[in-house]
Order: C-alpha cells, then structure tokens, then sequence
C-alpha cells in the first residue's frame, strides 16, 4: 500500500514513518511539510493512504481533504492532529480514522486494521434497488433489506439527499429543512454527526457514497438502481402508442406502485410526488383515451376508474366512465357517475358538472325518453 505522510513538525513525520516501516506492509513514497508540494505530488502519483495533520503550517488539512477527494475519491485519509475539537468534521469527510498524538504502536495497529477492512470492502456484484414507490426500502437481489437507522433524522437525510438524484445539495439547505430550529453551531454539529451515523449505516451497500464538496455534500449512487428514477426513464422512452406498443404502456402504468414517498410523509418531497404522480395521470389518460378509441371499452373503464381514485377532483374520469358506460348500455352507472361528479363538486368547490357535460347528460336522457315512448308505442 502506497502512503504519504503530511505534517509540518519534521520529528513528528520521522517518528511517524519510524512507526508505520515498524508495522510493516507499507510503501511510504515521501513525507512533506508543504501542502502545496503535498497536492502536487498526489496529482502526479496517487497514493491508496494519507496520514495527514489537521493543522499544517497555517493551511487547514480539512480543506486539502476535501481537495484530495474531488479528484482521487479512491484516496484513503487518516488524520494525525492534536486537537479533539477537528474529529466530528473529519469523520463528516469520512476519514478512515483519526489518531490523537502522541501516536502509539498499538493505536497504529489499530487504524491499519481498520484501513485494510475498508480497502477490501469490494464492489457489491448483487443487484441493488432503492424503493421509493410508496415508501422507502433497500433491496439487494430482490430481498428487501431489514436495515436499522440509528435515528429517524439519519434516514430523512440520506433520503433528502436521494432526492436529489447525484446533485450537489448546499449543507445550509439541509439544516434549514432537517434543524430548522436550531442555532446554527448546534445544527452544523447534528449535521456532521448524522452524516457520520448515515455512512455506518450505508456499509450495506459499499457502492453509496457520500461526498463532502466545500458547502455541499453529494449522493454517488454508483450502481444503485432507484424505482423512481428507472420508471421514469421508462416513461420517457416510450414510443408512439398503437395497438402493438400497447402493452408497453400498460406496464409502465402497472410499475407505479405509488405516489413518491408518500408514507414517510415529508413535506419536501411533496413537488416531486406530484410531478411522478402527473406523469402517471398524463400516461394513463392517454392510454385510456386509446382504449376507448378502439372500442376496448372493458380495459378503458377499469383504467379510469383508477384515474377516478386517484384524481378524485378531475371532472374527466367522471364524463368519460360516463361515456363508456353509455356505450356498453349501462344505465345505472352512467347515472352513478353523474351523481358522484355532481355531489364532489358540491362538496368541494359548491359549483355543478360543467355546461358540456351537462349537455351530455340531458341529450341522453332525451334519447333514451324518445327510445322509451317509441318502444311504448
């Protein structure tokens, strides 16, 4: 394993490297005192392990982290420092360790273990799945994952994150929806000690990373596949909507398994749960408009009637269940869904079924008034 040792004391990288060649299985390429030659060299010759001091002749080492890992992500750090007070932000940068000096052999041992347990921590070849439709669950091959976070506010961040699908999401965004109500050091603290408690926890699935980038933090989803993102990919690929292409569409429609999130209940996720939702309404009015069009009056019925469900506040499901109920001469229903779109409007906005729809309904009733006096006579 290739290091570099990052100090601006000369004794205490002599005593360092004196301590790492006695441990053994490690190659130390060079020790440096300047961080500017430091990041040069790590440019020119990545290393897999930088042990590294928080403070380093008036450079902050947090910040050369941050550097480091935008460019070598692969990079291992272990900090070496004298001050508790940096630990909270170098986990929150996920550091492998960090090592208060003076630094013991036996301490040394310890962070090698625990470096090397990281370093072997391959790539899940497992098929990986994020569910967001309708609530929150991780699947690896299929088994959903019976995972324990450590708080409810671990598993909204890791889910605030998510949501943004791999942007970049400034940390005064995060504490002002997860710690709106927090001073702002208190709420920083929560922050990195979440962040720290959100990382413990995604070791389930090695390919989630979590990257600190200045004031941001990102989700690397790596090879993790999320259902929102997969359905609507699918749904934006489909092609021109014919009676070959029609099953397509019905399984798009039957792949939405519920609105976003919807029972964890965040308020932050309300836009895009709408949004998925309206993508489903547009799919599915379409396609029920198509099944109308050819006659496949069955199929087209059952398919408003979820539309009706879940859009209970939309006048078309109930004038086109009308229609089609018209066709398949069934009186009752036809009546049926006039009351029910009657009685909502009422209830909810006091106005009646529109001038066409009511039109609609009268001209029926005629007909059928006409038909009866005819049979009648």
């Amino acid at each position: 394993m290739k290091v570099i040792l990052i100090d601006n004391e000369p004794l205490e990288l002599s005593y360092l490297e004196k301590q790492l060649m006695e441990v053994g299985k490690f190659t130390v390429l060079e020790t440096y005192y300047s961080v500017s030659k430091a990041v040069k060299a790590i440019d020119r010759d990545p290393p897999d392990l930088i042990f590294l001091d928080v403070e380093i002749g008036g450079r902050n080492g947090l910040d050369l982290t941050e550097q480091v890992q935008l460019k070598h992500p692969h990079i291992k750090i272990v900090f070496v420092t004298a001050f508790k007070e940096h630990a909270v932000k170098a986990f929150e940068l996920n550091a492998v360790d960090y090592i208060m000096k003076p630094v013991t052999l036996d301490r040394l041992r310890k962070t090698i273990n625990r470096v090397m347990k990281v370093k072997k921590q391959a790539p899940s070849t497992k098929q990986s799945l994020i569910k967001c439709m309708p609530s929150f669950e991780l699947i690896s091959d299929g088994v959903p994952l019976n995972v324990q976070w450590r708080t409810t506010k671990a598993k909204e961040l890791f889910l605030f994150l998510l949501h943004y699908q791999g942007s970049l999401v400034k940390k005064d965004l995060i504490i002002e929806v997860l710690w709106p109500d927090f001073e702002i050091k208190k709420a920083y603290t929560q922050l990195y000690s979440t962040i720290y408690l959100v990382r413990k926890t995604l070791m389930v699935f090695p390919s989630l990373i979590i990257k600190s980038v200045e004031d941001h933090y990102q989700l690397l989803l790596g090879e993790v596949k999320v259902d929102t993102i997969e359905w609507e990919k699918t749904v934006k690929h489909l092609p021109y909507l014919t009676s070959k292409t029609l099953k397509d569409f019905q399984f798009v429609l039957d792949g939405y398994k519920g609105d976003y999130l919807s029972r964890e209940g965040y308020l932050w996720a309300e836009n895009e749960r709408e949004r998925l939702k309206n993508f489903w309404y547009m799919t599915a009015t379409k396609v029920g408009r198509f099944l109308f069009s050819i006659k496949n009056y069955e199929d087209s019925i059952t398919l408003f009637l979820r539309i009706q469900t879940m859009y209970p506040y939309i006048e078309e499901s109930y004038f086109t269940l009308m229609k089609l109920y018209d066709q398949l001469k069934d009186s009752y229903n036809v009546e049926y869904q006039y009351r029910l779109l009657k009685n909502m409007l009422q209830e909810e906005v006091q106005v009646y079924p529109s001038h066409v729809v009511t039109e609609w309904y009268k001209q029926r009733k005629k007909k059928r008034a006409i038909n009866n006096g005819s049979v009648s006579r």
